[in-house]
């Protein structure tokens, strides 16, 4: 089903890019450069051949893992592929809360969030390393009862809509959508250096696990999207990009001799230092008392009347 996915979708992705570059040159937006579409596909290729490499490893953990399991689905019959949807699109969501909060994830995450530009290309701008750990966070799936490679379609299909939202062209949708879905306003916010936006709107499809847990911040018109990073990388070569995180783990381990500072550096917030030199997300966040976020939030209250 995998294959098929691919051999579908792959067309449309490369449909859509070549539009939005297309309508970039026509209308002088400079969506797009040549260095950073560069960067863009060789993650997505490196991303794949490790994809590929480990994917075996995956299925064999993952199946043994669900064999010890004493929940089994009957049948496959829609409630299984449903709470596989919401199972899997909550467990990217808790994934990509450890990419966010914990520097070693941070390191091979750090690549996709690295292109100051957002466009189509940056959704296969990939975390090279993600194949050899993603597993881990969906071993609560094949404990109760889904299967390994029903697991591994439904992440590549919401994969899939990943793609779309990755774009500086479309505003803002239908109130309902916005409530419910991931959107490119949201997307976009995810992707913000500003320090309002960091590390929030984490969900792949659903936007209410943001909701829920208080990490959704919704597109300011007034605070207009500044992508990259916090300190931005300023190179198109390939090696820096990708490990450019994993070498500042080393040069700050060797700053310091005790276990402590060592084990921060590499499993701490990202930004967090022996010294205080540096600031993590939530201390440059300080400054903005964001009012927290539940699942009927307040900026979207009246929501529901107007569904209709």
């Amino acid at each position: 089903m995998e294959t098929l996915l691919l051999a579908l979708s792959t067309p449309f992705m490369v449909f859509l890019i070549i539009g939005e570059l297309v309508y970039s040159n026509f209308h002088n937006r400079k969506l797009y450069t040549t260095g950073d579409t560069f960067i863009n596909l060789v993650c997505t290729t490196w991303n794949f051949l490790n994809d590929l490499i480990f994917r075996g490893i995956t299925l064999v953990i993952l199946t043994w893992v669900g064999k010890q399991s004493f929940l089994h689905f009957e049948a496959k019959d829609w409630y299984y592929w449903t709470l596989l949807f919401f199972a899997q699109d909550f467990a990217y969501y808790v994934l990509h809360m450890a990419d966010h909060s914990i520097r070693f994830f941070w390191a091979s995450h750090i690549t996709h969030h690295s292109s100051e530009k957002f466009n189509f290309t940056v959704a296969i701008r990939s975390s090279v390393f993600q194949p050899f750990y993603r597993f881990v966070f969906y071993i609560p799936l094949v404990l109760v009862g889904f299967e390994a490679l029903d697991i591994v379609f439904m992440y590549a299909l919401c994969q899939v809509y990943g793609f779309w939202v990755h774009t500086e062209l479309v505003g803002k949708l239908h109130p309902v959508i916005e409530y419910f879905l991931v959107t490119p306003s949201h997307h976009r916010v995810h992707h913000g250096s500003n320090a309002k936006y960091l590390d929030t709107n984490m969900g792949m499809v659903l936007i209410i696990w943001d909701r829920i847990f208080g990490t959704f911040v919704e597109e300011d018109k007034n605070t207009p999207v500044v992508f990259g990073l916090t300190s931005n990388m300023n190179s198109y070569h390939p090696m820096k990009v990708v490990f450019n995180e994993w070498r500042g783990i080393v040069t700050d381990i060797r700053k310091v001799s005790d276990f402590k500072s060592r084990f921060m550096y590499i499993f701490g917030r990202p930004g967090w230092s022996h010294d205080n030199s540096r600031k993590t997300s939530k201390e440059l966040k300080k400054d903005f008392k964001l009012p927290p976020v539940s699942y009927f939030g307040s900026e979207e209250k009246d929501v529901f009347t107007r569904i209709l």
